[in-house]
């Protein structure tokens, strides 16, 4: 077994990536549109297990510096801002994470070919080599970002993982398509929000919804719309560009698409979603808030997109990260996610343990 880093997934390849994640939703060609997009301050690499010219093992990773201040809670960042004026070496650290930023969890991608009992040995010699590589670059925050819970028990049988902390990461929700229509899925609902839904949706004959592959005319609009959203979420840690948005559009045809949804004649929010005929993933939705809230968007766009896996027969709908209180009204289950990480100063690594309920990533 070989285990190979690079700095550009087309080195491994489409075929051989996704050899190892049958059926994924963010699969090579979400990876390559995330690497040409140019996110700011974020270099990438892939790292693969090879046996025989081929693929067995492959997970994407990256570098950054991360500030601990900009993830603190919102009643701790003045002292975390204040703390990074007196000690900034101490509260900006560089940051070598296998995972990726823009993806649901760490996309640890395994061939089928790979018995059970030898998953965690792939993982372990992958783990050490990318210690190495975050060393030979003088890295010595390392982590492994959002673990799903179905593959805790690959990593932590890895006995170099053993080292690293675990904390809870953001979980992802997801709704299982038991129904035949939307009216039954309200059906189904409490009663206060079935209530709730009932009025919320009387405004959809107030909009207009537009399906779309391409958004290059109007994406002046639609990144205007996405900081204005971002800058309203709690946690802030990459930053989307306009080619991440046209990129994924492109490379991947047929699979992912925004619906564009007007209200007062005005460009009011889109919805970038992705699909493998199995499950819809709401990726992004971004919105001018005001007027977003005045008709209850965010709502009809759920409803929106049931009414599209309802069409194309999808059985789940998975609606990411945050948000948690409306997705479990909406009766979403949570799937929960872990952040491990160490740092290989003892004395910053037992810092950092102490802090990590602060912290997230």
């Amino acid at each position: 077994m070989e285990i190979r880093i690079t700095d550009t997934i087309t080195e491994i390849g489409r075929d051989s990536w996704n050899s190892c994640f049958r059926g994924e939703l963010e699969d090579y060609d979400y990876f390559l549109s995330i690497e040409e997009s140019g996110i700011k301050n974020f270099r990438w690499f892939y790292i693969a297990a090879m046996e025989e010219g081929q693929a067995i093992a492959v997970c994407p990773g990256f570098f950054t510096d991360y500030d601990l201040a900009t993830t603190l809670p919102d009643n701790l960042k003045k002292f975390g801002a204040s703390l990074k004026k007196l000690l900034p070496g101490m509260m900006t650290l560089r940051l070598a994470c296998l995972g990726s930023p823009c993806t649901e969890t760490c996309s640890l991608g395994i061939s089928p070919t790979v018995a059970d009992d030898r998953k965690s040995l792939v993982l372990e010699r992958m783990v050490m080599t990318f210690e190495n590589y975050a060393r030979d670059k003088k890295i010595r925050l390392l982590a492994f970002k959002d673990i799903p819970e179905n593959q805790k028990k690959i990593w932590e049988m890895a006995p170099e993982c053993t080292r690293y902390k675990r904390v809870p990461g953001m979980a992802g929700a997801a709704l299982n398509i038991k129904f035949s229509s939307v009216e039954e899925y309200i059906s189904s609902l409490s009663a206060g929000t079935r209530k709730d839904m009932r009025r919320k949706l009387k405004m959809m004959n107030k909009i207009t919804v537009e399906r779309r592959e391409n958004i290059n005319d109007i994406m002046d609009e639609v990144m205007a719309m996405y900081l204005e959203t971002k800058a309203r979420a709690e946690f802030q840690f990459e930053e989307l560009t306009p080619e991440y948005f046209s990129g994924v559009l492109k490379n991947m045809p047929g699979r992912a698409l925004c619906n564009i949804y007007y209200a007062e004649g005005k460009l009011a929010a889109v919805n970038l979603i992705l699909t493998n005929g199995k499950t819809l993933l709401d990726k992004f939705f971004c919105m001018y808030g005001e007027i977003g809230r005045k008709y209850n968007l965010y709502f009809l766009s759920w409803f929106y997109n049931l009414q599209y896996c309802l069409e194309k027969n999808l059985k789940i709908y998975q609606s990411g990260q945050a948000g948690y209180d409306n997705k479990l009204r909406l009766q979403s289950r949570l799937e929960a996610n872990y952040i491990y990480f160490r740092h290989t100063r003892p004395l910053v690594n037992s810092l950092l343990r102490l802090a990590a309920p602060l912290l997230s990533f």
